[in-house]
């Protein structure tokens, strides 16, 4: 059938476009008067300005108030403003390299709507713009002006047309050319007059913009070089890379004026009062990873063993954006409101929320709620890693996000995977936006971890503190302890200076006094070090000198019962002439050879309580056996190590001895060795003792199979309360967490180390002990 008569055979259509696009892509892509700024700024920065200035008057009046952009950058010709400014979604910034044409800076706005924002603030916007001169890529500065325009959008009027296309027929648009007059030499530059405003700013909205205009940009301490002596080991920046720009970039600057002047909180000394200083370097291409977390000289003078960390781990290529990061934090302290948080910037713009007071997208501020005594689980996928070893409370030491101020740094081209919401507030969820935030995280919690050790230092004694003990070893009585020497020559040392000081003083000589006080401070010094260490212990100690003074009483049961057992022998024995052959005197002689035994092993833990608890056990040092020794020990522990099928091989040798030491100190060393070993061995586990001398020193080690001790976090084992044992054992009990710690002490006492090795083949866990010898 053909065509009906009088109907064209085809028929033109085109799309129109009603003006209220305009306010329903302002609503959604610009939500805030602060985003609607920011956009325009960002706008000079394309244009290669180096200063961009934002000021305002009559913030308060709707038809008088009046808001001016204006900036030094290379300006607009006529079909520049028409293709760029006039153009929604406009494509002037999809070069092949998306950068700009002279500075070459990687252009920060994409999607060409940044013109909206003028929309959002005001009803009207009057544009001057000079155009600056050619200049070639790279060049340092940009050429004056050789040409102008000056144009004015009139909201309003094109809102009330129908659709765009008849905004061209109307006044509600106006462009001019302009040229420099009397050949007068001008500077390029653009400058937006927005009024009226669209709403009349209340002092809630001046107050709120002003917190937002403060983390703009980034402020300098959190990128430029930090004053020297702040922190004693290198981090990995000298100065952190905020922008994807050239190196003949003279920079950019933002200044804001009138009732929008913004008054800097962040003052020169900021990075002073900073306790800690965390920068990260993840690096897209090679997958290269780096951290480095430093105390400040600050905390150095509070905390003299906080140490810095530097982790360096290989991710793999591209599995996350490149970025670069540096943190501040004050120690039990917080930051100024208006700076306090990490917040993440793109192109060195600001990309809200992160950072803001209500926005906690690390998770700082819910940990800080949820604190308990544990270990910072965002450390626990480091494990294969040299990470510092934590304490078991350091959780506890979280501090919400007010204790940090820092900046994370991203470029466009280096995170692909990031990909801005509609409305410029974020990003899109997904793995690119949890990988920073993981690996953020990560290093917050180094700087916990680190300043918590610090705090809470493990008390290790340094190769001079060792080297002292062992010549005060040498030289102790027989009957007196290393460290009760030690305070006694430390306060006889003391006396004789003080004695000198008042002599000297009663004479007139003030430089004989004064050398003699600075003398005895040493002397002082060490007594007070004891005393400290004495007290902070004195508790734990009066709890243990408790239990052993009722173990000690104990002792007498015990032998009580050997000598009951040992009379139950002596009554078989009787019996056994008047019981003919038979089933009876078997089974009497069964019970006999039951109760020899049982009475035997009861002597031999009653002559280990005496050497354990009693005064004999601390009266007099001497070279003890080693192995017999080790042999009194084991049967405390005979009924675990049968009922668990244990194998317990003692290759201690005969003859050798232990350097003068107390019977009771050898005594509780074995005692915690044996039991943490058969704890761990497991059922038809195997434990080994060995003994040597090397070096002068006795060297004891003792392996056991089980479940191995991870030799990085092994240390915070020597810690009081740090039971190795979270399950009690059916025999041996749960460990009160000071084994270990009194083991320590007891080594330590001669001078010696104590340390968690590398076991031999065949076995999970090794500890070794050295004590020197005399």
């Amino acid at each position: 059938m053909g065509p009906m008569a009088g109907w064209p055979e085809t028929a033109l259509a085109s799309f129109t476009v009603d003006t209220k696009l305009f306010q329903e892509l302002g609503e959604l892509l610009v939500a805030k008067e602060a985003t609607a700024l920011v956009e325009l700024i960002k706008n000079a920065y394309d244009a290669d300005a180096t200063v961009v200035t934002v000021m305002a008057t009559e913030l308060s009046r709707i038809e008088t108030g009046q808001i001016l952009v204006s900036d030094d950058g290379a300006g607009m010709t006529e079909t520049e403003f028409d293709r760029g400014f006039l153009r929604i979604a406009g494509r002037s910034k999809v070069t092949a390299d998306r950068r700009s044409p002279v500075f070459g800076r990687r252009y920060t706005g994409e999607k060409g709507v940044g013109r909206l924002a003028a929309h959002k603030l005001a009803t009207k916007v009057s544009i001057r713009s000079r155009k600056a001169g050619a200049a070639p890529r790279g060049a340092v500065a940009l050429p004056p002006a050789v040409s102008g325009i000056k144009a004015e959008i009139d909201w309003n009027a094109i809102e009330r047309l129908e659709t765009l296309d008849q905004v061209s027929g109307s006044d509600a648009v106006t462009l001019t050319r302009t040229v420099p007059k009397d050949g007068r030499v001008l500077a390029s530059g653009t400058t937006l007059t927005l009024t009226p405003l669209r709403k009349a700013w209340s002092t809630r909205m001046v107050d709120s913009f002003m917190k937002e205009a403060l983390t703009l940009a980034p402020s300098a301490v959190l990128w430029d070089v930090l004053p020297e002596g702040v922190t004693r080991d290198p981090l990995l920046f000298e100065r952190v890379p905020v922008r994807d720009q050239s190196t003949t970039d003279p920079g950019f600057r933002i200044e804001f004026a009138g009732e929008l002047a913004v008054q800097d909180v962040v003052s020169p000394d900021v990075a002073q009062a900073a306790s800690w200083i965390a920068e990260i370097h993840h690096d897209r291409g090679s997958g290269t990873l780096r951290i480095a977390v430093a105390p400040t000289a600050a905390e150095l003078r509070e905390n003299p063993s906080a140490e810095s960390f530097t982790l360096t781990k290989q991710l793999g290529a591209e599995k996350g954006p490149s970025f670069r990061a540096r943190i501040l934090q004050r120690s039990k302290k917080a930051w100024d409101p208006a700076v306090q948080g990490i917040r993440v910037f793109m192109e060195g713009f600001r990309v809200p929320p992160y950072g803001d007071q209500t926005d906690d997208w690390l998770g700082v501020d819910r940990s800080y709620r949820s604190r308990a005594h544990r270990v910072l689980s965002s450390l626990s996928a480091l494990a294969e890693d040299e990470v510092p070893p934590g304490l078991a409370t350091e959780e506890l030491s979280i501090q919400g996000s007010s204790a940090y101020m820092g900046a994370v740094y991203l470029h466009r081209s280096t995170s692909p995977e990031l990909e801005m919401l509609v409305n410029r507030e974020g990003f899109l969820p997904g793995p690119g936006l949890d990988f920073i935030t993981d690996w953020v995280r990560v290093a917050s919690d180094l700087i916990v971890r680190l300043g918590y050790a610090a705090r809470h230092e493990i008390k290790e004694v340094k190769r001079e503190e060792r080297e002292r003990q062992k010549q005060l070893a040498k030289r102790a009585d027989l009957g007196e302890a290393p460290a009760a020497l030690r305070v006694r020559e430390s306060a006889v040392a003391a006396s004789h200076q003080m004695d000198i000081v008042r002599s000297s003083l009663l004479e007139g000589d003030l430089d004989a006094a004064v050398a003699a006080a600075n003398a005895a401070k040493p002397h002082i010094d060490d007594v007070r070090v004891l005393s400290d260490e004495f007290g902070g212990e004195a508790v734990m100690w009066r709890v243990l000198a408790s239990l052993g003074t009722e173990l000690a009483a104990f002792v007498h049961e015990v032998n009580a019962l050997g000598m009951e057992a040992a009379g139950i022998v002596s009554s078989l024995d009787a019996a056994l002439p008047a019981i003919g052959n038979g089933p009876a005197r078997t089974s009497v002689q069964t019970a006999r050879r039951a109760a020899l035994a049982l009475a035997d092993r009861i002597r031999r833990n009653a002559t280990y309580l005496v050497d354990a608890t009693s005064f004999k056990g601390r009266r007099r040092r001497s070279r003890l056996p080693l192995r017999d020794r080790l042999e009194g020990v084991l049967p405390f522990f005979e009924t675990r190590i049968r009922a668990a099928g244990i194998t317990f091989v003692n290759e201690v040798p005969v003859d050798l001895r232990t350097p003068p030491m107390f019977p009771s100190e050898l005594a509780g060393i074995f005692t915690n060795l044996v039991s943490n070993a058969v704890k761990f061995a497991g059922d038809r586990g195997r434990i080994s003792a060995s003994a040597e001398l090397a070096d002068g020193s006795l060297r004891i080690t003792m392996q056991n199979t089980g479940e191995p001790v991870d030799l990085r976090s092994a240390k915070k084992l020597f810690e009081a309360f740090q039971s190795s044992t979270e399950r009690p054992d059916a025999v041996l009990g749960q460990g009160m967490g000071m084994g270990l710690t009194i083991t320590r002490a007891f080594v330590q006492e001669y001078g010696g180390t104590i340390e968690f090795v590398r076991p031999m083949e065949g076995f999970s866990t090794a500890i070794r002990l050295e004590i020197p010898g005399r």
